[in-house]
């Protein structure tokens, strides 16, 4: 991507007039100011992590991110430190800041906080969720089995983090959607694609109708007890997909002591 196109992703956002703005400090207008701007770069620097623009490991370089931006290397940095927080990058003194590894042993702790959140969000939902929520979780499965049978697997798992993220949204607690969507974002740096296998994803799949079976029977110690299930299911996808591509990279090892041999 080059700077010309970098520039334009991210501008600050315009200034809207509140009531009885004019009585405002401009200290209290500034901080405003720069928080909104704070954010718009976060979320961009976000995205560009997440969309793997900007891989795992590799250092966010603050010129170049505020030369592209078009701003200083102030909200460049605010927005370094909120990222660090939400899990997403480390930063490290006198080395910089850089997109954080998660490895294998990180991403089964994650699986299992998740899991628990799982749990309290399919409960709430079952209790809360109203007709016409429910009936958009049924379109979403419904269009996940067309990709399933299709064997769309990148649109597939676009959807299936949609689906989490209204399961969790619909119960009706902000901050457990929260936490829970920090974990889908942090698991991003980790995840092998363990639902790339057409299996993998008819599996997935299965499980979300499940879940918004209980959901319509409204019974919410099934309907957590389901979704926590399917996160821990989950664990096991991608424990056996970091299996496999152990397999396959020793493989290739071999194969290449032997071509060498």
């Amino acid at each position: 991507m080059n700077n010309n196109r970098r520039k334009r992703l991210v501008s600050a956002p315009p200034e809207v007039a509140a009531p009885n703005a004019e009585r405002q400090p401009a200290s209290d207008l500034a901080f405003l100011r720069s928080a909104s701007l704070t954010t718009v770069i976060q979320k961009k620097i976000e995205h560009m992590i997440l969309s793997e623009e900007i891989k795992a490991g590799e250092r966010l370089n603050e010129f170049a991110l505020a030369r592209a931006l078009g701003v200083s290397r102030s909200p460049i940095r605010e927005a370094c430190r909120k990222l660090e927080q939400a899990g997403i990058v480390e930063i490290i003194k006198n080395r910089g800041i850089f997109v954080r590894r998660i490895d294998l042993q990180q991403a089964m702790d994650i699986y299992d906080i998740r899991a628990a959140l799982a749990a309290l969000a399919g409960a709430l939902v079952a209790q809360r969720a109203s007709q016409s929520d429910i009936d958009a979780l049924q379109r979403l499965v419904r269009r996940m089995e067309r990709n399933v049978k299709a064997g769309n697997v990148g649109e597939y798992y676009r959807q299936n983090i949609h689906f989490h993220t209204e399961l969790v949204r619909l119960s009706g607690n902000p901050r457990l959607a929260e936490m829970f969507i920090g974990t889908d974002k942090e698991l991003h740096l980790y995840r092998h694609r363990s639902l790339v296998q057409p299996s993998g994803i008819a599996t997935s799949n299965r499980e979300h109708a499940d879940i918004v079976k209980a959901i319509v029977a409204r019974d919410a110690r099934k309907a957590g007890e389901v979704f926590r299930q399917h996160i821990l299911n989950g664990k096991q996808r991608a424990l056996n997909a970091a299996g496999s591509a152990s397999e396959q990279e020793q493989s290739r090892t071999i194969e290449r002591d032997f071509s060498v041999a």
